[in-house]
């Protein structure tokens, strides 16, 4: 059985419907964006993911029930997290490999909704990622089980959030009145996503540290500023390593997702030096910031500094498998 650092406050839920329905009323058939998640409910998803780290809740509603992973956009970390996630839950997950190769796909010219529709009469709920924003909602509009959104385009990523939430509060022990840094691609669906729950947490501030050629979105920062959130602008990741007590780490290149339609610039592939992190930096710093990621990581994090005290993206990983598990429980069992 999992244990909990003896500074983390437990959670121990009274009852399973306490900690595992975020929403009592089962308002909420699917889970396409962060903005549909509110304080109660993050709240609720951590109790239910640190209760199944710790083997105190049972899944009779999610025994025998199957899960399609409908990954249009290829994935490794996410599929198989889901797919442990499920197997966990004692259900199966059920999908293909390479979408690409399926008639699913824009060269036969099946819609999402009609494969919306076909899948979830296979299934008791879809997990999909896709490389278009809104890809998602059109799937959940035609869809006759849940839909949970995996990533859309550069849109947003609700269960990475969930995960980073998770991930930090067990590491920091509270985000409240903390020092939040961004480092990467401010653009990210990740970010924004990670920015809609960030809001319910009180940080002290928010501090971004992307490179030169990328604009913070103007509706992330907007999200901070509705809670009267501080958000700076640092330009070398020292600054951040040295004032931050987090920072979440993303690629600086992320071609592999798309430029956005807006944007002329051509990554160069590699992240700058002043923005890259390594452990002379953290040495000469005296950083104590711990540093999350939700990867896949490119150089923006030096391989070096994993076996250091701040590097947080492993246990990260090994934490996200509870939250999806918690996911899918709230979506595949009877409320």
């Amino acid at each position: 059985m999992a244990s909990i650092p003896a500074n983390i406050p437990r959670i121990v839920p009274a009852t399973r419907r306490d900690v595992i329905a975020p929403r009592s009323e089962s308002a909420v058939k699917h889970l396409l964006s962060a903005q549909s998640i509110d304080s109660n409910d993050v709240d609720a998803y951590c109790r239910a993911a640190e209760a199944f780290e710790l083997g105190r809740a049972s899944t009779p509603g999610t025994f025998g029930k199957s899960v399609a992973l409908v990954f249009f956009q290829a994935s490794t970390r996410t599929r198989i997290g889901f797919e442990a996630a499920a197997a966990a839950l004692g259900a199966a997950a059920i999908g293909i490999d390479d979408m690409a190769a399926s008639r699913s796909n824009s060269r036969t010219g099946e819609t999402l909704e009609d494969c919306a529709a076909v899948v979830s009469r296979f299934s008791d709920a879809i997990v999909v990622r896709h490389h278009e924003s809104g890809a998602a909602a059109r799937m959940a509009a035609k869809s006759v089980k849940p839909v949970i959104n995996a990533g859309d385009g550069w849109n947003e990523h609700p269960t990475q959030a969930l995960i980073d939430i998770f991930a930090m509060r067990r590491g920091l022990g509270t985000i409240r009145d903390k020092s939040i840094g961004f480092g990467g691609d401010p653009r990210g669906r990740t970010v924004r996503s990670l920015a809609y729950l960030l809001r319910y947490e009180a940080p002290r501030e928010i501090v971004f540290c992307p490179p030169s050629y990328y604009d913070i979105p103007r509706d992330v920062l907007a999200l901070f500023g509705e809670r009267n959130i501080r958000c700076r602008l640092v330009t070398d990741i020292v600054h951040a390593l040295a004032e931050c007590d987090a920072i979440m780490m993303a690629p600086y290149d992320m071609s592999d997702i798309g430029e956005a339609a807006d944007s002329g610039y051509v990554s160069p592939k590699i992240t700058p030096d002043s923005h890259r992190v390594t452990p002379e930096k953290i040495e000469k710093t005296g950083s104590k910031a711990l540093l999350y990621h939700p990867l896949p990581r490119h150089d923006e994090i030096d391989t070096a500094c994993d076996d250091l005290p701040n590097a947080m993206y492993f246990e990260q990983v090994r934490l996200s498998k509870f939250m999806r598990m918690a996911v899918l429980d709230r979506f595949l069992s009877p409320s």
